[in-house]
């Protein structure tokens, strides 16, 4: 797990394929696939923050 920039996360996001986008209330939760074709888990919460996962 890693901690990444909002640049890094929009820079993330725009070559991702997002399969499902959960909004929680205090973060919202990207689920999908990279496009090295890794599985994803992104969490954005409400301070800014975001936390990247991925599968190898």
């Amino acid at each position: 797990m890693q901690q990444i920039s909002l640049e890094q996360t929009a820079t993330y996001l725009e070559s991702a394929t997002v399969e499902q986008s959960i909004d929680t209330g205090h973060a919202i939760i990207h689920v999908g696939t990279s496009e090295a074709g890794h599985r994803f888990v992104l969490v954005n919460d409400a301070q800014g923050n975001t936390m990247l996962t991925e599968s190898l």
